[in-house]
Order: C-alpha cells, then sequence, then structure tokens
C-alpha cells in the first residue's frame, strides 16, 4: 500500500512528496489490527493483504489473476506516468505481466482542460510503452482536493506466481540494478538549482535527471520469474526497507554481506545532502532469492537468508524498519537553503 503526494511550491513540480512530509504507509501494528488479520472467505484468494507482499492473488483455475492498487496525487508533469508504472512494478514483481489498467482521475474543479488532457495521454502513452490496456475507470472534478490524485487499479495474469514470503534459508539475496534511482531523479528534478548551489556539477544533476526510464523494473522481474524463489520492489524506506519487509513476510533473517549497489550520481548527490541512500525511494531496484545452487545472468548477489529472527543485519549490526524516507530528509534542508 503505496501512497504518494505531489507538492508544488514556488512554481517548481515535485514529483513525489509524501503525506505530512512522512511516508504515507500506516504502521504494521495498526495493518495489523485493521486489515491483515481479517478473514478472506473466498477460497480462491491465495493472497490478501499481508505485510511486505506487493498484491492480490485470485487462483482463476488455469491461471493466477494479479490485482494491486496504487494512489498517486500532485499537479506534476509525470503523474500519468508514475501511475502506471509504479502499479505496473508491483504487478511483475509477483511474476505476472501487467495486462490491464483500471484508472480512478480526480481533478480539482479550476484544473485547466490543458493539464488534464496532458495528464491522461501520459497515462496512455506509459501504457502502451508497457502493453496495457487501460480497460475503465472514473473521472471528475471536485472542489475539495487542490491537486489531482490518480490511482491506478492494475491487473496481470501469471501461470506461477512469486510471493515476498517464499524467501527461505540458504536463498541468496540478489540485487538488480541499484536502489534510490527513484529518489535521485526527484531531487535532481525538482531540486537541480539547489543543489548546484550545494557544489553538484551540472553533469551529474543533468544524468540523474534522466533517470525516469529506469524506474520501470517490468522487464527484468519478468526475465527471472522462472527462476527466483521470491522477488521484491522496494520502494519508500529505500533498500533497507525493502529487505526488511522480505525478511519480515519470510520470517527469516536476511544477512547483507555485500555493500548494495548505487549509482556514483546517487553517491554524489547523498554525500552532499547528507543522506542514506539505501533509505532513499528505490522504485527501479529489484530484490530477489534464488536457491544457494542456482546463479541469475543478471544482478548482485549481496547476501543470504538464514533460519533466525526476522530481520536485517548488515556489516554485523542490525537494520531498524524505515519509518521516513530519506526524500524528506532532503527537502526540509534544500527547503531551508
Amino acid at each position: 500500500m503505496d501512497g504518494r503526494k505531489g507538492r508544488k511550491k514556488d512554481g517548481r513540480n515535485t514529483h513525489l512528496y509524501l503525506i505530512s512530509d512522512k511516508m504515507a504507509k500506516l504502521s504494521r501494528d495498526f495493518m495489523d489490527e485493521l486489515v491483515f488479520d481479517k478473514e478472506i472467505k473466498d477460497e480462491s484468494v491465495v493472497m490478501g493483504p499481508a505485510y511486505g507482499e506487493d498484491a492480490a492473488v485470485i487462483d482463476m483455475g488455469d491461471n493466477f489473476l494479479v490485482a494491486h492498487s496504487d494512489p498517486i496525487s500532485g499537479a506534476l508533469d509525470n503523474i500519468g506516468w508514475l501511475a502506471i508504472n509504479i502499479a505496473a512494478n508491483d504487478i511483475a514483481v509477483c511474476g505476472a505481466r501487467p495486462r490491464w489498467a483500471l484508472i480512478s482521475a480526480q481533478f480539482p474543479k479550476d484544473n485547466p482542460d490543458k493539464i488534464i488532457r496532458e495528464i491522461i495521454l501520459d497515462i496512455y502513452q506509459a501504457a502502451q510503452t508497457l502493453n496495457i490496456d487501460i480497460v475503465g475507470g472514473h473521472s471528475e472534478s471536485i472542489d475539495s482536493i487542490e491537486q489531482p490524485l490518480i490511482t491506478t487499479s492494475l491487473l496481470g495474469t501469471t501461470q506461477n506466481p512469486t510471493y515476498t514470503k517464499d524467501a527461505k534459508p540458504g536463498d541468496k539475496i540478489i540485487q538488480i540494478d541499484e536502489a534510490a534511482i527513484e529518489g535521485t531523479w526527484i531531487l535532481a528534478s525538482d531540486f537541480g538549482e539547489e543543489l548546484k548551489e550545494r557544489g553538484v556539477e551540472e553533469e551529474v544533476i543533468s544524468k540523474a535527471r534522466s533517470l525516469r526510464d529506469e524506474i520501470s523494473v517490468v522487464d527484468s522481474a519478468l526475465a527471472i520469474r522462472d527462476e527466483v524463489n521470491s522477488m521484491h520492489d522496494p520502494t519508500e524506506g529505500g533498500i533497507f526497507q525493502g529487505l526488511y519487509e522480505m525478511a519480515q513476510a519470510s520470517k527469516c533473517s536476511f544477512v547483507i554481506e555485500s555493500r548494495p549497489k548505487i549509482k556514483d550520481i546517487t553517491e554524489k548527490i547523498c554525500e552532499t545532502l547528507e543522506i542514506d541512500p539505501f533509505k532513499l525511494i528505490s522504485s527501479g531496484c529489484l530484490l530477489a532469492t534464488i536457491p544457494e545452487d542456482e546463479e541469475l545472468d543478471s544482478g548482485k548477489i549481496i547476501g543470504r537468508v538464514e533460519k533466525g529472527e526476522s530481520g536485517v543485519i548488515y556489516q554485523g549490526k542490525s537494520i531498524e524498519p524505515v519509518y521516513e524516507d530519506e526524500l524528506f530528509k532532503a527537502i526540509r534542508s534544500l527547503d531551508r537553503g
């Protein structure tokens, strides 16, 4: 469950900003009480709401239907593109090809037709790129919001679903593509001038601004779905939070032995802002576990799954759950100048 809220400040669009400047995910305890412990009576539902899982899975007889919903709000240039791609990632890491989308689009009453048109066309362009059909939805203009709210319900199918919980002791932990790609892109796109004032080179900012198309993990996930025990799409809280969710879902200990991969441009921006790249929003990175006697053609082995208390160990220390993404620490710092 993944809430994203855009904002606009001084004429500048922020691609991702969460409610109250913090991660919008409700606490684990709160979700356990209100959602995760509720009975599902339909036996065809093989995966309902669960901590760390990316989508629901329903047995349709000849295959499995995978379903996920994600809201993104904000008057921003890339909202339509994000609405499709972020939801598609969650379908793909369940081993399913994203196929059908239903879009619920709410716009402020005073939104110009030009902006509405751009957002809707952006949705269709992103869907076309991933061979997803828009099959329905809802749209309206209302008084009670100040920014657009786009919610995507995305469906896909697979013969063999993949679950976060299926990591097993002995598995190797694989990282495919670098951590913090999305966070790097956001910071460079929305705070380029501020980064330059703090000494970040124009070349670094320019490269970071070009990372948008690297946020999709659909192709990567589908390429390895038959070779893995589990997959997960780390988003808010970065790769550390993604690993923590996998450990909790599988009830295993994730021991990280190698430094997770990040891009040089991410390293530079994070060093400048004094933030932890491993706790920075990480769409574009794919985490997987594979049996210890198997190999993948792509990715880096960063650790192993062990029996033991559910959690993450990195460099001999226990990693706590990430309650606030480093993006917001960075934004507060940049806003203060």
